[in-house]
């Protein structure tokens, strides 16, 4: 598939995504990384809200549960 400049992608919501949506996103990642991209969705309910994408060994995480944990640091740091 790399010779053919194709990458997979997984995408984790905690919801199930609207096809118009899948599309949608589908096609943002194939802008983004310059390829096409064949795309596998999940669900998982812990992440509460939010996208967490992984292409490869690269994962974009904007989950909600990770913004949460993040702030949580912040505020013990103080």
């Amino acid at each position: 598939m790399e010779h053919r400049q194709v990458i997979e992608a997984e995408v984790t919501t905690a919801a199930p995504l609207p096809p118009e949506r899948i599309s949608e996103l589908q096609e943002r990642l194939a802008r983004i990384t310059g390829r096409t991209v064949t795309m596998t969705t999940r669900i998982d309910r812990g992440i509460i809200g939010g996208v967490v994408t992984r292409i490869g060994s690269t994962v974009y995480d904007g989950s909600v549960a990770t913004q949460l944990a993040k702030v949580r640091e912040k505020l013990s740091e103080r």
